[in-house]
């Protein structure tokens, strides 16, 4: 889906610093922190009161500093992702509801791991920040941003024996980082941990905090370091441009540009915020996205950009999007195992050093019990020693949407029952077939999907709307945007008709084939910013699938028919097999959209054909620009595949996990 967009981090370093010349006299003026607080109110990151106050001195809740904390840091997360922890117990605090304005800032700062709830699962938005816990967020919020600091650095703090011991470490970096300063009294200084933030302590701890970010340019800015888990940095020389910095840096060393890492030999690169991938170095056309802590397989790093690669997508994303992670500073990875025959991934995000496992389908046979393998794309895996282990992909993430399940509506829900048996989508089996009936979608991936999005109904969105799919869910206010139905039959069909299959199966800006995929091909592309969206709707219907055909001793679904995807654009599906001027159904216009082999033909004069599940849909708008999908009967299709001298190789059969 859509981003959440909450604000352009480019636009606040550019003018978070930035003081206005001249202002009406405000309860601003002559406050010690003045300059700071103008700055965040210039950028949209603070706001006034109704009565034209901005009240310096008043303290602040914990809903408001995380709000402030994220606009500043460019912290978002997807609609999708959203609208999943909205519905996920283990992630849900049970005080902050998807209605109230906070909540969209809340979730992209804990999912972040900015800021934590306390252990009975509240957030407490009402209750005060003390000083103590201002700075662990705002060490959290630096780590995030991929910030070096000295962790063993004096502080001269008369209180500093009352400091919490587990926020020790970060008001040193802090103070080191000169983000933190502390409170002069009687010619002394203290840190005053207990005392609540105000508005005014707020403002200048995030503006400093950009500074960091965003230094002012200086006369030898960039720095030769060596870094390490366990020591504080050692600088081995300083210099006036970015490209002498990389020229004396060798082995481990990185280059620094004040305390942020711009330049190392080997490592990956780490998503710190939504983050787009650029086809070029001028950032002007973005194919793809993805949200924060994601692994990148590292290019090439230039002065404010990093070429990576994002499954099988190379592109580039501006430097401050991403973490450079030197190779011995690796402390994990994500990786693919095997367990009982099926595959699962673990996850692990190198932000919040935290990891999740979902299981995506059944194993290849090349991979073994206990041993982790490495994949960028999810079907390319490599062992420990980054030898090839082999090529398999999973047949419910490449299969394409348009095509019948055999499943029953009564099948679907028995499924669900045997899952979840308390989930509202009990009984919503035949409203999925109908989906598949009346508009094209398969009903098995309709009822996955919703599955993923709603947490199997469970959602506020869903509970309360009918609506499974977030859809409408934008901008910062998720629940009241989200689209409203009368009953999830009607959402169920609507978004179908209306979002999917006029976006995603069709040849539109947004399809990039009508499979699920990942970043490269596929509805994953544009719809989530979670690079592994595709792979977890996936991973459901293997299991519905894996379930349904053992409860009937049915053949599974699972790899009856073959695959095959394109490698040229603008594949022509034609009636028969041969190139005529009359024949052609419609186009598959990206490469890498793929098909179901129903057949292969032989001709004698024109290569190897395929005859293909047709896409047996018609979609046009009506007279109130409304569109409306259409099941019809296209009789059956062909695509050319091989063989022939002068149109080459056109199709190649994907090798499938069974």
């Amino acid at each position: 889906m859509k981003k959440l967009i909450i604000l352009c981090l480019g636009l606040l370093l550019s003018i978070s610093y930035a003081i206005p010349s001249a202002h009406a006299k405000d309860d601003i003026s002559g406050s010690p922190f003045e300059e700071d607080m103008r700055a965040l109110i210039e950028a949209d990151i603070m706001e006034g009161f109704n009565d034209g106050t901005f009240r310096p001195e008043n303290n602040v809740t914990r809903a408001q500093f995380t709000t402030f904390v994220v606009r500043a840091l460019d912290l978002q997360l997807s609609e999708e992702s959203v609208g999943e922890i909205a519905s996920s117990e283990d992630n849900q605090y049970s005080d902050v509801s998807p209605e109230r304005w906070y909540y969209p800032y809340v979730v992209a700062a804990s999912e972040e791991g900015v800021i934590d709830g306390y252990p009975d699962g509240t957030f407490q938005p009402e209750g005060k920040i003390e000083r103590q816990d201002m700075a662990m967020i705002m060490m959290n919020a630096a780590e995030l941003k991929g910030v070096v600091s000295s962790k063993d650095s004096t502080y001269q703090f008369e209180d500093r024996n009352k400091i919490g011991s587990y926020a020790v470490e970060a008001v040193k970096r802090l103070t080191s980082l000169e983000v933190i300063n502390g409170k002069k009294i009687d010619g002394k200084l203290y840190f005053a941990p207990k005392d609540n933030t105000t508005r005014g302590e707020t403002a200048a701890v995030i503006n400093r905090l950009l500074t960091v970010l965003d230094p002012p340019e200086e006369d030898h800015p960039y720095s030769v370091a060596s870094i390490s888990e366990e020591k504080d940095p050692v600088i081995h020389g300083r210099y006036d441009t970015y490209d002498k910095a990389v020229q004396n840096a060798s082995g481990e060393q990185v280059v620094l540009k004040g305390n942020n890492i711009v330049w190392i030999n080997n490592g990956k690169g780490v998503s710190n915020a939504f983050t787009n991938l650029y086809n070029t170095k001028n950032f002007s056309t973005a194919p793809t996205y993805m949200t924060s802590g994601v692994e990148l397989k590292l290019l090439d790093i230039g002065e404010d950009w990093a070429q990576v690669r994002l499954n099988d997508t190379e592109g580039y994303v501006r430097l401050s999007k991403v973490n450079l992670v030197p190779d011995h500073m690796e402390k994990d990875r994500s990786h693919y195992y095997v367990d009982n025959g099926d595959l699962y991934h673990r996850i692990y995000n190198p932000i919040t050093e935290s990891a999740a496992v979902y299981q995506y389908g059944k194993a290849p046979s090349f991979l073994k019990s206990d041993r982790k393998y490495y994949s960028e794309n999810g079907h390319t895996f490599f062992n420990n020693n980054g030898n090839k282990a082999g090529e398999a992909y999973q047949y419910f993430n490449q299969m394409p949407l348009y095509t019948e399940t055999s499943y029953t509506g009564d099948q679907l829900d028995e499924f669900i029952q045997s899952e979840q048996p308390n989930s509202p989508l009990v009984g919503t089996g035949d409203d999925f077939k109908k989906a598949e009936q009346q508009h094209g979608t398969n009903a098995l991936y309709l009822l996955a999907h919703a599955i993923h999005e709603s947490n199997w109904g469970k959602s506020k969105i869903a509970q309360d709307k009918n609506n499974l799919f977030g859809i409408g869910a934008n901008d910062g206010n998720p629940y009241e945007d989200a689209w409203e139905y009368e009953s999830f039959e009607e959402g169920i069909l609507a978004a179908a008709e209306q979002f999917i299959v006029p976006g995603y199966f069709e040849n539109t800006w947004k399809s990039y084939g009508a499979h699920l995929g990942n970043k490269s091909t596929g509805m994953n592309v544009k719809y989530a910013s979670d690079v592994y969206w595709g792979q977890k709707i996936a991973g459901h219907m293997y299991r519905a699938d894996e379930y349904l055909s053992d409860q009937y001793g049915s053949t599974p679904e699972l790899g009856q028919y073959d695959l095959a995807k394109t490698l040229k654009s603008n594949t022509n599906v034609r009636a028969s097999a041969t190139a005529t001027a009359s024949n052609k159904l419609y186009s598959l216009d990206r490469t890498g959209s793929n098909v179901q082999i129903l057949d292969t033909i032989e001709t004698d004069s024109e290569g190897t054909w395929y005859e293909v599940a047709p896409k047996n849909i018609n979609v046009y708008q009506d007279q109130n620009d409304e569109w409306v999908v259409d099941v019809i009967d296209l009789g059956k299709a062909h695509v050319y595949s091989h063989g022939d001298s002068y149109y080459g190789t056109n199709m190649d059969k994907l090798s499938i996990a069974k």
